[in-house]
């Protein structure tokens, strides 16, 4: 489990505006009144996790080692609503927090209402965080642990679109990177939230990091098959995901 040190504020959390770029913010029309927020789909969780170091600022940090770091290694912040599954047991509708750091997983449970116990890396097989439109999970997000779906990295993979033959994951990691009013402090880190897309070929049995752009997908598929048909460029600017789950689809067919 993670400890937090100094003065803690409680923060609402915090709400986007436009479910594609999660902007917190938006250009007010000549009556004040928001306009609709029509730029280019961000990734939430990476929104969330910025958003969340400014709200918290300079004066929350977690000790790693030396370093005191800033922001939170938890996607979309702590305790979720939750079902987690073991290779022994199953917890429905259970509190959740996923580090992205280390990959643990703490859970509450009625048994351990206020202190969260911990999975290891690699004890849980996989995790559902239920949809909550605060957060803008606007659905169920399922997690699976890496070595179950053909990969070699023991991280958990959000599965995006899964099929017979090719299936698509995001794998959400936090790295140590230095932030931007370091001001001299050699001790001070933030995290860092990445988001990557990879795909599983299982004919060929291999799990492959892959760039989220038309591009990048039409080179890597072509040998497969041409993916023009289902490569919607118009829609790949505000929902790339659901794009990519079509050509998933396309690939299976």
């Amino acid at each position: 489990m993670i400890c937090f040190f100094a003065a803690v504020q409680v923060f609402a959390q915090p709400v986007a505006i436009s479910p594609n770029s999660g902007s917190t913010s938006a250009i007010n029309d000549r009556f004040g009144r928001p306009q609709p927020d029509s730029r280019a789909w961000a990734d939430p969780a990476l929104n969330h996790n910025q958003l969340l170091k400014e709200r918290l600022g300079d004066g929350t940090y977690i000790m790693i080692g030396g370093y005191k770091v800033l922001g939170s290694p938890f996607l979309f912040g702590q305790r979720h609503s939750a079902d987690l599954f073991t290779p022994k047991e199953k917890a429905t509708n259970i509190d959740v927090s996923y580090n992205t750091y280390n990959q643990e997983i703490e859970f509450f449970s009625t048994s351990n209402a206020n202190q969260a116990l911990v999975k290891e890396i690699g004890e849980v097989d996989s995790f559902v965080l239920r949809k909550d439109s605060s957060m803008r999970l606007l659905q169920d997000i399922h997690f699976v642990y890496g070595p179950l779906v053909g990969s070699t990295e023991k991280s958990y993979f959000q599965v995006i679109q899964a099929g017979p033959d090719f299936s698509l994951y995001k794998r959400y990691k936090s790295e140590l990177g230095f932030p931007s009013t370091n001001y001299g402090q050699s001790d001070l880190r933030q995290f860092d939230l990445i988001a990557e897309y990879l795909y599983y070929d299982k004919k060929q049995a291999k799990f492959k990091k892959i760039k989220p752009n038309l591009s990048s997908l039409a080179k890597e598929f072509k040998s497969i098959k041409d993916i023009t048909p289902v490569a919607d460029k118009d829609a790949f600017v505000t929902e790339p995901e659901e794009v990519m789950k079509r050509i998933i689809n396309y690939l299976n067919s």
